[in-house]
């Protein structure tokens, strides 16, 4: 997504405001971001989508849209498969009436077949979510796929960069707490645990700049791997945000933040202050 700077914001309106003066607060806040949540249903209220586009750009709040978890794009069954690329359309049409650019996704499950197997069926579903979007006028808006926290899910940072690889208008949402659990190897400890990741997508898809970032803290399940809940900043459990501020800042990207944490935009301001300390020292 062509961002005209970094941005930061909680998933979903912020918890010390109504939904009704949310822009106003995330701007007095010095927020610039939100993340619709359509994780339950997706809006279709004309009139509440184009007053929330309103609000938005009024106070310079950029938004992105949550689609549905209801989605498996690698279904057992072409009913289920073929409502879940009807789900992401319904997401981009929202995404399009609200104002926002993009559209994050859970890809699905592996169930019974091999991950390479619902790799592949996957992004057959979504060459069929993008030819739709299309045939509707929806193409400018950006499809991301979401690495996963749960190993039996769809959505290894290497299969949502194959997406995007392969699929125009495709850039992989990355959740730094679901890769920190996914698998016990995949532990972030220290800035160079960040600055590899990144470095992959740069090499893979050319940039690394535009991405839709998800972060908060994470506890594992009791098995030490896949997520179990997530936590405020500074509760231990990590990631730590701190350094992947100074690896944002030392490659100069431009990414949309999204705290996932419990307490949503409060947690959004640490991180925007730790970016921003980082920022004044270059």
């Amino acid at each position: 997504m062509r961002l005209d700077r970094t941005r930061f914001g909680p998933a979903g309106f912020p918890i010390d405001a109504g939904r009704d003066e949310a822009f106003r607060y995330l701007n007095s806040i010095g927020l610039d971001g939100m993340e619709y949540q359509a994780v339950r249903r997706v809006p279709t209220n004309e009139k509440v989508l184009r007053s929330i586009k309103e609000e938005a750009e009024r106070y310079d709040v950029l938004l992105t849209v949550h689609a549905p978890y209801a989605i498996n794009l690698a279904a057992e069954t072409e009913e289920k498969r073929k409502a879940s690329i009807m789900r992401i359309v319904a997401a981009a049409e929202a995404a399009h009436k609200m104002g926002a650019l993009h559209v994050t996704f859970h890809p699905g499950y592996y169930l019974k077949r091999s991950p390479e197997g619902a790799l592949r069926i996957a992004i057959d579903s979504l060459r069929e979510v993008i030819r739709e979007m299309k045939s509707r006028g929806l193409n400018h808006i950006e499809l991301g796929p979401e690495t996963t926290g749960k190993p039996n899910q769809l959505g290894s940072l290497e299969e949502v960069i194959t997406m995007a690889e392969e699929l125009d208008n495709v850039l992989p949402t990355v959740d730094f707490a679901h890769i920190h659990v996914r698998e016990k190897e995949g532990r972030i400890r220290c800035k160079e645990d960040y600055r590899r990741i990144v470095e992959i997508i740069e090499r893979r898809l050319g940039s690394a700049d535009g991405l839709v970032i998800h972060f908060t803290e994470v506890e594992a399940t009791s098995k030490g791997y896949g997520e179990r809940r997530h936590h405020e900043l500074g509760s231990g459990y990590g990631p730590n945000f701190e350094p992947l501020a100074e690896v944002m800042v030392e490659l100069g990207v431009k990414w949309f933040v999204v705290s996932e944490s419990p307490i949503l935009e409060r947690d959004s301001i640490k991180m925007r202050d730790m970016y921003r300390r980082k920022l004044s020292k270059m």
